[in-house]
């Protein structure tokens, strides 16, 4: 699936569309994954907040399954909200070496230092990340996503409360606010808002899904060291790459911003942690 770069996403859109989104009261960029994001996108617009959202899609490198997907929620979400806001044509964007740089080149170091390791660690940090330079270009406006603390009892790396926290300070760091609003929803919640789109259907999959569960489904997490995690390196990496991208969005020494986070991050056995 194609996508045009997270840094250059205003220069690909173009500034007669640019122009036409900026004029449009009350906009907000929808993120558009799977039956939450969906959901939260309905939530935020019935609740009065939003009559226009622009849907987006990010490329992680590791999706596969029905590639029409994204486009299938989409005429979902207008659908739903036919009534009651403008969706408008979706922007599908991505930046691999940012994805690299803050998941794949730092694998290795980071269970090295914090004891623990998944890609689906720092992969919504990531996908939220990739939506700011859109969002500055639209005037600051506001992103929607579908992040849950829970999922009905099942934990999930990407999407643990201080994860969710940490990347919502993230983007406010970037001036965008980050809204959650199915963040405390439970499935029958979600099922009133999107009638008939049963979990994990009708969504792209993800080559690395569930690769922190054992077979039996359990996860095996040590608390003091992921809060570390997310203390010394998630929240701050994210942090840095705002910075670096208010220089400029054409920067991409990603990967040299990952080290000077590492540098200034404790660097102690994970016993002391």
């Amino acid at each position: 699936m194609s996508f045009i770069a997270a840094e250059r996403a205003a220069e690909a859109i173009g500034p007669e569309r640019l122009d036409m989104m900026r004029a449009l009261p009350d906009l907000a960029i929808g993120a558009v994954a799977g039956r939450d994001s969906i959901a939260a996108i309905v939530a935020a617009v019935r609740g009065g907040e939003f009559s226009a959202v622009l849907p987006t899609s990010v490329a992680t490198g590791t999706e596969y399954g029905d590639t029409d997907a994204p486009l299938d929620a989409v005429r979902m979400l207008r659908e739903l909200l036919a009534e009651t806001a403008d969706v408008l044509d979706p922007v599908r964007i991505g930046s691999p070496t940012l994805w690299a740089a803050i998941n794949g080149h730092v694998a290795a170091e980071v269970r090295a230092r914090w004891g623990l390791y998944s890609p689906c660690l720092a992969c919504h940090l990531y996908v939220h990340l990739a939506r700011v330079p859109l969002a500055w270009a639209l005037g600051g406006v506001p992103i929607i996503t579908g992040e849950r603390d829970m999922h009905d009892g099942r934990l999930k790396l990407s999407q643990s409360e201080a994860a969710i926290d940490a990347e919502t300070r993230v983007l406010a760091h970037a001036g965008v606010e980050l809204l959650t609003p199915v963040r405390k929803a439970v499935d029958t919640e979600l099922e009133r808002l999107v009638p008939g789109w049963e979990r994990g259907v009708r969504e792209l999959c993800c080559v690395l899904s569930d690769n922190y569960r054992r077979l039996d489904g359990s996860v095996e997490l040590d608390p003091a060291a992921y809060a570390a995690y997310i203390r010394e390196f998630f929240e701050p990496v994210g942090r840095a790459i705002v910075d670096e991208w208010r220089l400029g969005v054409g920067v991409r020494d990603y990967d040299g911003v990952v080290r000077s986070v590492l540098a200034a991050a404790p660097d102690r056995p994970r016993a002391e942690r």
